[in-house]
């Protein structure tokens, strides 16, 4: 352990005294960063950092092949192919100088990025056969490509990540000591030394680079950080010589691909809008923005949603080294603890992560609540009754081979898939038939009412009941199993009502997310009271915000009624408009006594407040004689 601990102190030292003086390399030559729409700091920063680690990562692995002391393995960077993945790394850094200098183009960046990949790919060992908490995945002729895959986009992720101080180099100085601990646990001496190196050539550069920064990685740094660490990762999780334990570097390196995966599927989502829906043409026209939209630079990554919610930078940052110590951390564990769960870990860091992506209020991947889907709903070639049918029949014999699938446990045995082949045609016609004559294909989707949820139930219980019959008295056909027809009554219940209130579930979720206008109290509880919610829910331009009821029944404070509280009653009113920021007071009732009603009026005029009843009225149309 002492020569380690040597060699990180020398390195250390080294990239504190080498640090300053590429920093006055890189303002004699204007390699300053300056601020921007999309910059933290205010004032020009150099940024030529990446080019300091660069140099004391590969003169001290250099120096420790040359010192008995600190000798690597024998052959250990010959067998690395150590040259080769020098150029590779050259290359990603003089790529990543030019673009500090002078921007490149996104498609530009991209090919020599691959270039790089592609030398690591077919030079040193590439990822044959990838293992799973689930098996073991051999990949053949996708050897390279998934190799040059996984070097491209780590080499990106921490571009990605580098927008406040401190928190690329930071990052990446927590996944090369869980590197470091890995190999060391793993006796892989060799990429002990390796992330060693690369850890005391970080922290020595994250002296100046932690907030107030005085100088940055730049493109140069962040792109050698990603494509160093995307090699280490590899070369560290592979047994043998071919196959890549997955989990481990996707833990380690949790945080930007994180990142990455969450602005690249934002940035696509945002880009695809339903335009317009031909009502001739029956046509619904999608939109995408130009090729580059997701490499196009944004300010909504991870840690500006942070900055957004009122982090400050240093707070921002120890809060994402913090989660990057706890991923490297349970990759440790899951190395260290060979009989660990890792289903159930994979399934608990993914609980975790939604609640946190949830946290961040990310509106493009919410696209049940933005609306995007809606206009899908007018398009003529959507309220086709023909395609509606064929609709049916795919949830029809889905629901029907789930209930076999259900029943016997995915044991689909040669006789179970004999019977569900030679009885489909049957079910398909008689439920399909049933769903006709009980007048589903009339009803319009967007238009889902209890009514009609009544007719579905109807007509899936008596459409499951007459195919159930139907096999009974088909001679050499029968019954297998009961059970299997019970599971299909629910599964096909649940498609189909689920598929045709499925307008009315995304317009719920989209306008009590788009909810706005005044705020206002509804004052009763009742049919009366429920039918001004839902006139001011459904009619957005009547410019009404509900923000709860006001009863005179005390016995029904506390509780929710169609999602809305009741927060009081006559004589606490006082109190809830203390608490809420209220507009206006709607009344529902018309038998409201005259001196309750004077007693609101007189209330609402204390508070400045306005008050009006609700009513639904029926006028006459004059006609002109």
């Amino acid at each position: 352990m002492l020569k380690y601990t040597i060699l990180f102190l020398l390195t250390l030292g080294s990239s504190l005294l080498f640090t300053p003086c590429v920093r006055s390399l890189a303002r004699r030559f204007g390699a300053l960063d300056s601020p921007g729409e999309r910059k933290i700091h205010g004032e020009p920063v150099p940024r030529l950092g990446g080019l300091s680690i660069f140099v004391v990562f590969n003169l001290f692995i250099l120096l420790s092949s040359r010192f008995e002391f600190f000798r690597l393995p024998p052959h250990f960077l010959k067998e690395f192919n150590f040259g080769w993945i020098f150029l590779a790394s050259a290359i990603v850094l003089g790529m990543g100088l030019v673009d500090d200098f002078r921007r490149l183009s996104p498609g530009t960046k991209l090919v020599f990025q691959i270039v790089a990949g592609v030398i690591v790919a077919l030079i040193c060992p590439r990822i044959e056969v990838i293992s799973t908490p689930f098996g073991s995945l051999p990949l053949g002729n996708w050897s390279v490509p998934v190799t040059v895959f996984w070097v491209v986009g780590i080499t990106n992720a921490i571009n990605l990540l580098d927008g406040l101080d401190g928190l690329a180099a930071g990052t990446s100085l927590i996944v090369s000591l869980a590197i470091f601990a890995i190999s060391l646990f793993q006796q892989d001496i060799g990429f002990a030394l390796l992330s060693v190196v690369l850890a005391g050539s970080l922290l020595g550069f994250l002296k100046y680079n932690f907030h107030p920064a005085s100088i940055f990685l730049g493109d140069s740094g962040a792109y050698f950080l990603g494509f160093i660490l995307s090699v280490l990762s590899i070369f560290g999780s592979l047994k043998g010589t071919t196959t890549f334990t997955i989990l481990v570097p996707l833990l380690t390196l949790g945080l930007p691909i994180m990142d990455t995966f969450l602005s690249m599927v934002r940035r696509l989502l945002k880009s695809l809008h339903i335009l317009e829906v031909n009502g001739e043409k029956n046509l619904v026209k999608l939109f995408f923005f130009n090729r580059w939209t997701i490499f196009k630079a944004d300010k909504d990554h991870i840690h500006h949603r942070l900055l957004k919610m009122g982090f400050t930078q240093r707070k921002a940052v120890a809060l994402l080294y913090a989660i990057s110590l706890i991923l490297g951390g349970i990759a440790l564990s899951s190395v260290y603890f060979r009989n660990i769960n890792q289903a159930l870990l994979i399934t608990t860091i993914g609980i975790a992560s939604y609640i946190g992506v949830r946290k961040l209020g990310y509106s493009e991947i919410q696209i049940l609540r933005n609306g995007v889907l809606l206009p899908l709903f007018d398009a003529p070639v959507v309220n086709r009754r023909i395609l509606r049918v064929f609709f049916d029949m795919a949830l029809i014999a889905f629901s029907y081979y789930g209930a076999f699938l259900l029943r016997y446990e995915g044991e689909f045995d040669p006789s179970i898939k004999g019977y569900y082949l030679s009885t489909i045609p049957f079910v398909l016609a008689v439920k399909v038939a049933f769903f006709y004559f009980s007048d589903l294909y009339r009803r319009a989707w967007r238009y889902a009412s209890t009514g009609d949820l009544l007719r579905i139930a109807k007509a899936v219980t008596l459409g499951c009941l007459a195919s159930g019959l139907l096999l009974w008295i088909i001679p050499g056909v029968g019954i297998r199993s009961l059970s299997v027809l019970m599971i299909d009554f629910n599964l096909l219940f649940l498609l189909v009502a689920g598929t045709r209130s499925s307008f009315r579930i995304l317009e719920h979720l989209h306008t009590a997310r788009n909810r706005q206008g005044k705020r206002v109290l509804i004052y009763g509880v009742g049919k009366e009271g429920i039918h001004a919610l839902n006139e001011f829910i459904d009619n957005p331009h009547l410019d009404l915000n509900p923000v709860g009821f006001v009863d005179d029944e005390g016995r029904n404070e506390g509780k929710m009624v169609n999602g809305y509280p009741v927060l009081g009653t006559l004589d606490s009113l006082e109190n809830v408009l203390v608490g809420n920021s209220v507009s206006e007071i709607i009344v529902s009732r018309d038998d409201v006594a005259r001196e309750k009603l004077d007693r609101l009026a007189r209330i609402c005029f204390a508070h400045k407040i306005q008050l009006r009843r609700f009513q639904t009225s029926l006028r006459e149309i004059l006609l002109a004689p």
